[in-house]
């Protein structure tokens, strides 16, 4: 999550505040949102970049999103939060290397990784905003298939060789998180959904084909109970469900995936479903939609409709949607340009990327989100 620079020095860009507003949805702002019309004002934010040219990898792009103004990510491949729209470097030791913020929790504790210079291990860590120098995980973690963490901080990352997850407590491990039974010893981490308030984990696990020793397609969602109970499986119905993320009272979001060529299917697991799941239509001029989101306690869930092979015509969308009911779009940055969302808060923002007229991906914030979405 973090970049390099020597300590207080830290890149500040400025970015306009774009009032762009799609539709209204035929019933006003979305049930469970926690928010009313006139609540806050609607509208799109674009967040500053860093210096120099656009990366094709990482993303510029919101990761999550914090308390107030707090957001983090990444800009121009380098770890980076922002206040309101003004972007700021985290200072990792290795000015070149890359990175990216993926976590923020209500008290301003941060969480990301960097990749050094001639490394392809990233390096996981946590960061405060003012702090001279960023905190490494302990060793054994490994940052490569995501971090999250929750408001105490503790902060869940996977172990050596991805065969487990390490939850991290003031700097040392707490729990070690190893996969149900059944799973097979050479099983590995594939993503790390999240954490959340409760300590409950999950993930998306995968295995070695065994007669070939190739990765199958074929993966599981998993979830670690935060009183320590055993880890148990959620129900996957494609040849992948991939977790996304983790509410407070253990509702799972994320999709279902049936291989190369198929469709991303929205996925919910709900806390009192006991991990059936259920799958909302996705956006109704997409046939591909993915949640990549959940609000910590308000239910509202941001995500993305995502372009099929057989949608060649189409761009991708950022989404949301309320918990019930179909899920909305929310408005592009620019005509026909691609959007993204990927975190959502309780005080109805998603963050995410979207894509500006000039063809430039931008860091963006839909403020009372659910006041812009809309059904195609």
């Amino acid at each position: 999550m973090r970049k390099s620079m020597a300590a207080g020095a830290a890149a500040v860009a400025l970015a306009a505040l774009i009032g762009t507003t799609g539709p209204a949805s035929a019933a006003g702002p979305v049930s469970g949102s926690g928010t009313t019309a006139g609540a806050c004002k609607p509208g799109l934010s674009v967040l500053g970049a860093l210096p120099g040219p656009e990366a094709g990898w990482l993303k510029e792009g919101v990761r999550a999103l914090g308390k107030g103004n707090l957001s983090v990510g990444s800009s121009r491949a380098k770890a980076v939060y922002w206040t309101g729209t003004t972007v700021r470097r985290v200072p990792v030791p290795d000015a070149q290397a890359s990175g990216e913020l993926l976590a923020v929790n209500a008290n301003g504790l941060m969480a990301g990784r960097y990749t050094p210079t001639g490394s392809s291990v990233p390096v996981a860590f946590t960061y405060r905003a003012g702090d001279a120098a960023v905190t490494p995980l302990p060793a054994g973690t490994n940052g490569s298939v995501g971090l999250d963490l929750n408001d105490s901080g503790r902060v869940v990352a996977a172990g050596s060789g991805l065969q487990s997850l390490l939850v991290v407590a003031n700097g040392t491990v707490e729990r070690t998180l190893t996969f149900p039974e059944g799973i097979g010893a050479d099983a590995r981490v594939e993503h790390l959904g999240g954490i959340n308030a409760r300590g409950d984990v999950v993930a998306t696990v995968n295995w070695p084909e065994p007669d070939t020793g190739g990765r199958v397609e074929h993966s599981v969602p998993v979830l670690w109970p935060g009183d320590g109970g055993p880890a148990r499986l959620l129900t996957a119905t494609g040849n992948t469900s991939w977790v996304a993320d983790i509410a407070a009272d253990g509702t799972v979001v994320g999709s279902d995936w049936f291989g190369f060529g198929y469709e991303w299917r929205p996925r919910v697991w709900a806390a009192a479903d006991g991990g059936v799941g259920s799958s909302p239509a996705p956006l109704s001029t997409h046939s591909s939609t993915s949640l990549d989101g959940i609000s910590p306690t308000t239910g509202v869930v941001a995500g993305t409709a995502r372009v099929h092979i057989d949608d060649l015509q189409l761009t991708e969308q950022a989404v949301l949607w309320p918990g019930s009911g179909p899920v909305l779009a929310l408005p592009r940055l620019a005509a026909g340009k691609a959007s993204e969302g990927v975190a959502v808060s309780d005080d109805d923002r998603v963050g995410g990327s979207a894509v500006n007229a000039n063809g430039k991906t931008r860091a963006v914030i839909w403020k009372c989100a659910s006041a812009q979405a809309y059904t195609p």
